[in-house]
């Protein structure tokens, strides 16, 4: 069995250690290494720029197009060369390697994977009886710890806010790094079974998984959309319309503000939404409903376990 580190179904060779691989299940490969120098900000209008949540202030980051290829630069830890045809990502030197790790496997390994032909969506996704349930929602509304939950009931978690989708044939998610982040006001101090403290900073908490949790990056089949809602009262869980649901995963899709970026994603999500079932989960966003939530959801997906 192939057990090569991997991530978002590439086999990934690095130089530098990454610490949130999962092993086997790669196919394409994806080259990780360290930028031979600094680099200098292209004298090009930017693609796109984005405020990061980051420590204390905000973190900008701000793509650049050049040439063939792209340029990442975040502020807290560097600039990111992309080469999606080479399969190849130049990181940045840096004190801090696991935020420089993290701010890998947003953008920059986003880019290589959209040219692979997969969508990428602001989600968590966790394994329930053989199929992916990807939790979708912008930041702040508790996918990580949505995940979490869900771990601590025995199920894999496949990505925890990046989650990339391949629509060829019949939808399925590729499994990311094997990292939490959470807030730090809803840890409480110490790593649930099958996972290990990672950093600690002021606002997050890293946890990552153990080998025996993480799995490879093989890809697993779409079995529901769950679109999390706040709501005052108790957890109830509703078909979406999949008109509703595609206005909903546009908002919440990666995607490259050229004409054939957008026409892409659009295509893609109409596919996505046309063969899996989407749901609305109303929950107030409050710890103590966590296993009620998680209860829910296990109950309308666990269904076939067996």
């Amino acid at each position: 069995m192939n057990d090569a580190p991997s991530a978002f179904g590439f086999q990934v060779r690095s130089r530098p250690l990454l610490r949130f691989l999962r092993a086997g299940g790669g196919v394409e490969a994806l080259e990780i290494a360290p930028a031979p120098e600094p680099r200098k900000r292209p004298d090009v209008a930017p693609l796109a720029e984005w405020t990061l949540a980051g420590p204390d202030r905000e973190v900008r980051g701000t793509l650049y197009r050049v040439d063939q290829t792209f340029e990442f630069w975040v502020t807290d830890a560097g600039a990111y060369r992309v080469d999606p045809e080479a399969g190849r990502i130049e990181i940045p030197c840096c004190d801090d390697e696991i935020v420089r790790e993290q701010r890998l496997w947003g953008v920059p390994t986003t880019l290589c994977y959209m040219h692979r032909g997969d969508l990428s969506l602001h989600a968590a996704a966790v394994e329930v009886a053989g199929g992916a349930v990807v939790l979708a929602a912008p930041g702040r509304h508790g996918k990580t710890t949505l995940a979490l939950a869900f771990h601590q009931h025995g199920c894999r978690v496949l990505s925890e806010d990046l989650t990339c989708c391949r629509v060829r044939m019949s939808p399925e998610v590729l499994p990311g790094p094997a990292l939490l982040r959470l807030r730090s006001d809803v840890y409480d101090g110490q790593p649930p079974p099958g996972t290990h403290l990672a950093m600690t900073r002021p606002d997050r908490v890293y946890l990552g998984l153990d080998d025996e949790r993480k799995g490879s990056s093989a890809p697993v089949p779409i079995k529901a959309i769950v679109f999390l809602r706040d709501s005052a009262s108790d957890v109830k869980l509703e078909r979406a319309p999949a008109h509703v649901a595609l206005a909903d995963l546009w908002a919440l899709n990666f995607r490259l503000q050229t004409d054939d970026g957008r026409a892409r994603s659009f295509r893609q999500l109409t596919r996505l939404t046309s063969a899996v079932p989407a749901w609305n989960l109303h929950r107030p966003l409050r710890l103590a409903m966590l296993e009620r939530t998680v209860a829910r959801l296990l109950e309308q997906f666990d269904r076939d376990r067996g």
